[in-house]
C-alpha cells in the first residue's frame, strides 16, 4: 500500500470535512469579534484561502482512492499544481497572522477556537501533504507564478474596497492594516512578494522529495 497517498489521503479529508464545518458555522454564530458571520465572513483572505485549499484537497482525494485501489498509478499534474496554489495561499494566511495580526489582535481571537484551524492547522496540513506526501509531480519554475493568482485576486479586491472605495464611503475598513499610514503601494509589492518567496522555497523542496522518492 502506498502509505504516503493513504496519509495525503486522511489529511485531505480532515482538511475538506474542518474546513466546512467551520465555515458553515459562520452562518450561525461566532464568538469572534474577527470572524463575520455568513457570507461576509469571504471578506478575510484567511476564509477565501482556507476554503480553496480545502477544495483542491476535495479534488485530489477521488484520484488518491483510485491509487489505493491500483487503478492509477500517480496524481495527475494539475491537480498537485492546484494545491500548490492552495497551500501558498494558506501559508500566506499563517505568515500574516504570525507576523502582522498578532501584534494588533488578541492572541486568543487568532489562535484559538475555529481560528486554531483556519490560522495554524488548516495551512500546515496543507504544506505537509504538498511538501511530503503529494511528490509525484515535479512543479516546473513557471508554474510559481500561478501561486500569486488567489494572491492577486483578493489583493486587487482588498485594495479596491479599502484604497479606490474606503471604509466612509461603503468600503472595507483596513483589518489587515495594509493601508496603515496610506502605504499600501509598499504593502502590497512586500505581501506579493512573500507570496513569491513561500512558492518558491516550497517548490524547490517538494520537487527535492520528489526526486529522492524516484531515486
Amino acid at each position: 500500500m502506498n502509505k504516503k497517498i493513504l496519509a495525503a489521503l486522511i489529511l485531505n479529508i480532515f482538511v475538506v470535512v474542518s474546513t466546512t464545518a467551520i465555515v458553515a458555522s459562520y452562518f450561525f454564530h461566532s464568538n469572534n469579534p474577527l470572524v463575520l458571520t455568513g457570507f461576509h465572513s469571504f471578506m478575510f483572505f484567511t476564509t477565501d484561502s482556507n476554503v480553496f485549499a480545502a477544495i483542491v484537497s476535495l479534488i485530489l482525494i477521488p484520484y488518491e482512492i483510485q491509487i489505493l485501489r491500483g487503478k492509477r498509478e500517480k496524481l495527475p499534474h494539475f491537480a498537485v499544481v492546484l494545491k500548490y496554489m492552495g497551500m501558498t495561499s494558506v501559508m500566506l494566511t499563517f505568515i500574516t497572522v504570525m507576523t502582522l495580526l498578532l501584534p494588533v489582535y488578541d492572541v486568543k481571537f487568532l489562535l484559538l477556537g475555529t481560528a486554531a484551524y483556519m490560522h495554524i492547522a488548516g495551512p500546515i496540513a496543507a504544506l505537509v501533504t504538498f511538501l511530503f506526501l503529494e511528490t509525484d509531480s515535479k512543479i516546473r519554475m513557471p508554474e510559481t507564478l500561478l501561486a500569486l493568482i488567489p494572491t492577486i485576486i483578493y489583493g486587487a479586491v482588498y485594495l479596491t474596497q479599502v484604497v479606490i472605495i474606503g471604509e466612509q464611503n461603503g468600503g472595507w475598513r483596513d483589518f489587515y492594516t495594509f493601508n496603515k499610514g496610506g502605504y499600501w503601494f509598499i504593502t502590497m509589492p512586500i505581501v506579493l512578494s512573500v507570496t513569491y518567496l513561500i512558492a518558491f522555497i516550497t517548490r524547490l523542496i517538494h520537487n527535492r522529495m520528489g526526486r529522492a522518492k524516484n531515486g
